[in-house]
């Protein structure tokens, strides 16, 4: 596989790949119940905080669309 191609593809599906990663880490590292931050009247659970950003990155690629090669400038 050409070194382009795969570099263009890491590119494409960096959020959707950080989101997965970051639901690792969080699932791994934290718990609910742990962390609170307060804001005004909202007491935010951190851990659920975390599993929505991440979750929103992973569904990035509904956004992103499929990778095209053509958008990069290479051959199909």
């Amino acid at each position: 596989m050409n070194l382009l191609r795969v570099a263009t593809k890491l590119h494409h599906y960096r959020l959707p790949t950080l989101g997965v990663c970051g639901l690792a880490m969080t699932l791994a590292l934290s718990g609910p119940g742990v962390r609170f931050r307060t804001i005004g009247p909202l007491r935010l659970d951190m851990f659920y905080a975390s599993v929505v950003v991440c979750g929103l990155l992973v569904l990035s690629v509904a956004v992103l669309g499929e990778y095209d090669p053509e958008a990069y400038g290479l051959e199909p």
